[in-house]
């Protein structure tokens, strides 16, 4: 059997009020938009987005303010290109990822894998990616989300395909469904917030033990 293959979507562009004031063309300009970049990721890292400022930025940068503006109009325009940044990274976390799943491995395995998936992508600089999920409201990327939510649910769509004579649920099309939602809510802290005390493999341990008796899985997981 042939390795799960995904093919990532193209999102919908910026609108025109999010996006950089210009494009940097020249090796210099991309040198300063990557400073600019890598200075706001570290003020968010640091302070978080409600902190974030255009002068804190410009300071951290070794830039004039002016030439943070040349750039991004606005402290939401910068923020919507560090998010358009962080989701294609994590949208290609996840697709390497479900690529190197072992075709022969059961359905309780690959479910311990995908569980795992975006919590292991959060820890890799954890306190950006609460920063930035702080900042999607503000931003507005909701759709940006969706398309990136979709390619990962399309994934999985073929990996419970390729388990379906081990799923007794009838419907693989609202299984994905419910399965990419509840993941997604419960790894990214949805309506109620992660408690400090819960590690992310108890909190991977317990989403696992949900989507398995959602599905009514007939095999036991390999260990």
């Amino acid at each position: 059997m042939k390795p799960t293959r995904v093919r990532s979507t193209r999102p919908k562009e910026l609108p025109d009020r999010l996006k950089p004031r210009k494009s940097p063309s020249q090796a210099r300009s991309r040198a300063l938009v990557d400073a600019i970049l890598e200075a706001a990721t570290r003020i968010l890292r640091e302070r978080g987005w409600e902190a974030t400022t255009m002068a804190r930025v410009a300071e951290v940068a070794g830039i004039s303010i002016g030439s943070l503006y040349q750039y991004f109009p606005d402290k939401v325009s910068l923020g919507a290109t560090l998010i358009e940044r962080h989701s294609d990274r994590e949208l290609a976390f996840h697709i390497e990822r479900f690529a190197q799943i072992d075709p022969h491995a059961s359905l309780r395995d690959v479910i311990a894998t995908v569980v795992r998936l975006p919590l292991e992508f959060q820890a890799l600089d954890r306190s950006v990616h609460r920063a930035l999920l702080q900042a999607m409201p503000h931003v507005g990327r909701h759709p940006l989300l969706v398309e990136r939510v979709r390619a990962s649910a399309a994934g999985l769509r073929m990996l419970l395909e390729r388990h379906a004579p081990e799923i007794a649920h009838p419907d693989l099309d609202l299984a994905t469904h419910v399965l990419v939602n509840a993941i997604h809510s419960l790894t990214h802290d949805g309506v109620l917030p992660r408690p400090e005390d819960l590690s992310d493999e108890r909190l991977a341990g317990e989403v696992e033990r949900l989507l398995v008796g959602y599905l009514r899985l007939s095999e036991p997981r390999r260990t």
